[in-house]
This record gives structure tokens, sequence and C-alpha cells, in this order.
């Protein structure tokens, strides 16, 4: 069967995002993005990174005869402090030809590699599992690196205790602004130092995230202390077709870490998730946090580096 590329245009989007989770309903094996990533990615990551206009156009879309989506090829576009370009092969099945797969690595060579001081390089992300495109991987000379892109789990049923410490409450981001968000993303993952944001960078961030399709601010929780200061904070997405809430981001600044609230607050996102009508929560990691929870990591992506040029 011929499958045809197609330029990425407004509306897929929305089409990539319900390929997302209609690959996940059909072939859970099949492991490609959830829709927190795709959401957050786009939203969140590209404005911090600066390609949120670029990126659409590196997007690659291949359709069989009845217009309908098989596969895509994406990056992240992260761009900043960062040596490789990451690709992302998102399947519609698990039957396609080498020549096929081929194509989509040759469009991931092209279109999302960068280059820096050290030359051109491309990273191609890859389930343990999927020996086909390993071998095709090798037979181009990429290399296997050491770290893996995780996939943890955890079967719900029933909502969890949220337990506080005294002089702290939970709130929603129809409360929160995005300026107290952004100053707590940013100290929890270091790249805020002071007391105060050094740039406005992550207040865009979140102002653009609510502009996401699965956005919503109910699920969208932060930790305020008695001062209003937010200590931690989570956000759950949720995925109505597979019933599956998906942890992001997750973060608690440096000096209220150790106190519980991040598992007090990722309890309460996952109340969300579960009265929403999840039954499986899903978190990018496999930190010692999430698996004291009691998540289970699910798999792992290998990722396959290649140098293209000096």
């Amino acid at each position: 069967m011929a499958f045809t590329r197609k330029a990425y245009e407004d509306g897929d989007f929305v089409r990539i995002r319900d390929f997302l989770k209609y690959s996940l309903f059909k072939d859970p094996s099949l492991k490609n993005w959830l829709i927190d990533r795709w959401n957050f990615g786009r939203y969140f990551s590209q404005t911090m990174h600066g390609t949120f206009d670029t990126w659409p156009e590196t997007v690659g879309i291949w359709e069989d005869e009845n217009g309908e989506i098989v596969a895509v090829v994406n990056s992240e576009g992260e761009v900043i402090n960062t040596k490789a370009g990451n690709a992302f092969l998102q399947l519609g099945n698990s039957n396609f030809s080498d020549g096929f797969l081929s194509e989509l690595i040759d469009y991931a060579e092209r279109n999302l590699a960068l280059t820096t001081d050290e030359g051109t390089y491309i990273n191609v992300f890859a389930d343990e599992d999927a020996f086909q495109i390993q071998e095709l991987l090798k037979e181009r000379d990429y290399t296997l690196l050491e770290w893996k892109d995780p996939m943890s789990c955890l079967d719900v049923s029933d909502c969890f205790k949220v337990e506080l410490p005294e002089g702290f409450r939970i709130a929603d981001a129809n409360e929160v602004s995005d300026w107290h968000k952004g100053f707590a993303h940013g100290r929890a993952f270091g790249y805020y130092k002071n007391d105060r944001p050094d740039d406005d960078m992550a207040e865009l961030c979140y102002r653009a995230l609510r502009n996401a399709p699965d956005y919503h601010p109910e699920p969208d929780l932060s930790i305020i202390d008695m001062n209003g200061e937010i200590a931690s904070f989570a956000g759950v997405w949720y995925d109505d077709m597979n019933k599956i809430g998906i942890l992001e981001p997750v973060g608690t600044i440096p000096k209220y870490r150790r106190m519980g609230l991040a598992k007090a607050v990722v309890h309460a996102a996952i109340n969300k998730a579960v009265e929403m009508g999840a039954k499986r929560i899903y978190v990018g990691s496999d930190q010692q946090f999430y698996l004291s929870l009691g998540f289970k990591v699910m798999y792992y992506k290998q990722i396959w580096q290649k140098k293209l040029r000096d």
C-alpha cells in the first residue's frame, strides 16, 4: 500500500492528537506519544524555545488513500542547550515495510537534525521492542545512547486521601496567575534562582499553555502557602477515549521539598482525573518518587544518535 506525505496545515494539530489517542486505543503496543506531550510540547516547550512559528513546517504527516493519518514524524521543537535534534516516529500500526520506515528516518534526518559547533546530529527515539526499527538504525550507523525515555503508570479506581501540612491549601489555575505558575516552574526546575523571575518567559509559556486544545484549568493544581506563594504543583491531562490521566508538569520549589507536598498535589491531581473517568494514570518518569506512590515502569524508549555532518 502506498502512503502520501503531506505538509502540516491548520487543523492538523487536532487531527494528529486524535490519531495519537486512537492509536493507543487500537494498539497500546505502538507506544506513541500521549496527549500531554503533544499539547505541552507545542504550547509550552516551543514557546520557551522560540520555535512555535517554525515547528509546523518540520512535521511530516503520511496518509493512506482515504486521507487517514498512518504515521507522523515530529520533534518537540527544543533547540536550547541541545546537541542533537530529537525525532519521534508516531506509527499507526506495527506492520510497515522497511522501505516505509526508512522513508520516515530519511525525513527525520533531513528536517529535524540540529547543527552546533560539534556538528550536525539527530536522535531517533525507538521502543525497546521495536526490533525492526533498531535494525534499520544500526544499518545506518546510529549509536545507542545510555539514557532512555521512560513511561510509568498506576492503575486507579478510587480517590486518594490528600493530607496537607498546616498553612497550605490547594488551588486550581482559575485562581492562580500565570506569573506565579511560571515563577514556581522556574524555581522547581532550576532556571530561576533569585527572588524574582529573571525574565517573563515561563509566564508566557503558561499563558500559551491555556490555549492548548486539551488544557483545562481545573486539573492544573498548585499548593499555596500562607503568603500566596506556590510551593508545589501538578497538572493532569485527561484522554477520554482511553480513560487515562497523564501528569505533566510536576514540581516543588526547593525550600518546600521533603514535606510531603509533591505527594499531596499529585494525589489531588490524580483525584481530578479519577473524577473525570480515568482508570489509569501515566507519567513520563521512572523517578523513585513515583515508584514510591505505586507507579510501575511500563516501558522505555531507546535513543539512537547519528552524526550526519561535521
